[in-house]
């Protein structure tokens, strides 16, 4: 079965690969990505004199979209791909983006505490309590995003790539991010604003703390690559 699996996958490989020299290329969408190229670089030239940081945002902000549409990075499929086709490669890319900013978080948060002391109000970084609010809410928001086919990150990747369905996800995403900002300072008193707050550093040492973290990642990465050799040799 497996290797009746692995032909048809070859063969469809081979169909894409023909179709794709077949089809011409779009001369209209090149000349349309130089002229919004030539804009935004206009537009970044004008802010960066009175508004620099807009114009800085606005370059790393097309730089960003430009990776994640090459990679087809999405938390979506992080999550959803290792049950529905076996594959972890996205969610081992999002391991290591952790570690990388794990390390770079703690050089940040280090100096910080070393000279300020542990104040959780001006750390660097969001440092928030610990409670079941956040098991139901990341609950809650994983099934929006398997129903709406992306995270915020692939929606606008999709909408950048002409997919205008998902336009009705960016409108409910507007709407839940307004209701969510009229409603927090409730839900900040009465549930979040009153759990405890649990910051390693302030009870083991702050190098253990970022060593245990890393050990951990890898250890998920590497139970993620398991994961996936181990479901090829079922497919």
């Amino acid at each position: 079965m497996s290797n009746e699996m692995s032909k048809l996958i070859e063969e469809r490989k081979k169909q894409r690969k023909q179709e794709n020299i077949k089809k011409k290329p779009n001369y209209n969408q090149f000349i349309l990505a130089i002229i919004l190229i030539l804009i935004m670089v206009i537009i970044s030239f004008l802010l960066f004199r009175d508004q620099y940081m807009y114009s800085i945002s606005l370059i790393l902000g097309t730089v960003i979209g430009f990776v994640l549409r090459s990679s087809r990075f999405c938390f979506v499929s992080a999550f959803r791909d290792p049950f529905l086709i076996g594959s972890t490669k996205i969610l081992r890319a999002i391991i290591l983006a952790l570690i990388v900013s794990t390390i770079g978080f703690a050089i940040i948060q280090f100096k910080y505490i070393e000279i300020n002391g542990i104040n959780y109000n001006n750390i660097p970084g969001a440092i928030g309590s610990v409670g079941l609010h956040i098991a139901i809410g990341a609950f809650i928001f994983g099934i929006g995003m398997v129903i709406a086919g992306g995270c915020a990150s692939g929606v606008l990747m999709r909408i950048g790539e002409g997919h205008t369905i998902h336009l009705v996800v960016l409108l409910g995403f507007i709407i839940g991010t307004l209701l969510g900002a009229k409603d927090y300072p409730f839900w900040d008193k009465h549930i979040m604003g009153i759990k405890k707050v649990i910051y390693f550093p302030k009870y083991l040492d702050f190098k253990l703390v970022v060593i245990i973290q890393i050990v951990l990642l890898v250890a998920l990465y590497l139970l993620a690559l398991w994961y996936e050799k181990k479901k090829s040799k079922f497919i």
